[in-house]
């Protein structure tokens, strides 16, 4: 919702924002008690520092909005400097952008304005331009980090950055693979050890509610399982446990080799494999539902668990898929799967040694996994 302030003494801060951090929300609080409201103008351009890393203006914005999305003496507006030249040109066509973010975001017409800057650079310049304005220099000791701090090492600064950006810069690791291998017990056993949250496959919680089997399952299930997994990650991502890592047993991409496994438009397949026969129309629907999802999914490390452990029989499984031969077909799927959603360099194979202390390997998966976030992600639990 859009907050339109109704006070005539307006105060305006402005900025990159990549990302916001606690010293500008600070500041944003010391402008809102000198002034009847403030206006927040997020500024930048295509390639500046934010959109470098992925932080484009748009998501800057949004984020700035959601920061403050309850507090009715702030309005958040965005200055889009793509078509004006660089700073330290370009003042006059900003100023008159920034005008018009002022008078779109106020209801009176007349206003006395005060710009919070925190550059000394800025209020010589401002004053020059706008000499109606009142400039003041935000207090440094309110700015006790820098964003580009952040951007070099967000975990070590996480809790600086304001909640909404942080989603932007968590590091989410995905296991997966066919059902049966400890996937849910090394999810459980991994974040516990980084003090990290965790979700869960969706579908066995689904199956369950509804006492469904897996080859009985649906397109319109599925239609479920994709979005509601998506979803439940997402809640993980965003919540206030997040402390920049997050583990997820299943993705949008297993459903979808599930998908491909049990439905199929193909009715003599369909008989032969025991297979639900669905219209080609459904098929292609819940394909384009993936293929969504799988664009909004930001995924650091994937580990694969190989079939190589028991096939258990918990009740909802299909168990002709215990054979060896159906479990690695399925995994290669998996595996070409990842490979076509253009994720191939971030899949990581749990492959170990098997021993007699530990004959399925979870132990040495467990600390095969750690070993990889340390070296890709630099994160360890000590």
């Amino acid at each position: 919702m859009r907050n339109k302030l109704t006070g005539t003494n307006i105060g305006v801060f402005f900025g990159t924002w990549a990302p916001m951090h606690i010293g500008h929300i600070s500041a944003v609080h010391q402008a809102k008690r000198l002034c009847d409201g403030v206006i927040l103008a997020v500024s930048g351009y295509d390639g500046d520092r934010g959109d470098q890393i992925g932080l484009s203006l748009e998501k800057r914005f949004r984020y700035t909005r959601e920061t403050f999305k309850e507090d009715e003496l702030i309005a958040v507006d965005k200055i889009d400097e793509t078509a004006i030249p660089r700073y330290p040109q370009g003042w006059l066509p900003w100023l008159e952008m920034l005008e018009t973010v002022i008078s779109k975001n106020c209801e009176a017409n007349e206003m006395t304005i005060t710009i919070f800057v925190g550059e000394k650079e800025y209020v010589e310049k401002l004053n020059e331009l706008r000499p109606a304005w009142k400039v003041v220099l935000i207090d440094r000791l309110l700015l006790p980090i820098s964003a580009t701090l952040i951007r070099e090492n967000p975990l070590k600064y996480w809790q600086k950055i304001a909640r909404p950006f942080r989603r932007h810069f968590s590091k989410n690791i995905l296991i997966a693979g066919s059902a049966s291998g400890g996937k849910t017990t090394l999810v459980k056993d991994l974040a516990r050890s980084y003090g990290s949250p965790f979700s869960l496959e969706y579908a066995r919680h689904y199956q369950q509610k509804y006492n469904v089997l897996d080859e009985e399952l649906n397109a319109k299930d599925y239609v479920y399982l994709l979005a509601n997994q998506y979803r439940q990650t997402s809640n993980e991502i965003e919540g206030t446990a997040n402390n920049g890592l997050v583990f997820a047993d299943t993705n949008s991409t297993v459903t979808k080799a599930y998908m491909d496994w049990y439905l199929t438009a193909d009715e003599q397949e369909a008989q032969s494999k025991e297979k639900t026969l669905i219209q080609k129309e459904e098929l292609e629907a819940l394909n384009r539902q993936y293929e969504a999802t799988i664009q909004q999914e930001k995924w650091d490390i994937i580990f694969i668990v190989p079939p190589v452990t028991k096939y258990v029989d918990d009740h909802f499984r299909d168990m002709t898929m215990a054979e060896e031969n159906i479990r690695w077909t399925f995994h290669e799927h998996l595996l070409r799967l990842f490979e076509e959603a253009g994720l191939g360099d971030k899949v990581v194979i749990l492959e170990t040694e098997m021993t007699s202390a530990d004959p399925q390997g979870f132990y040495s998966r467990y600390q095969l996994a750690q070993d990889k976030i340390a070296e890709i992600l630099d994160i360890t639990v000590w």
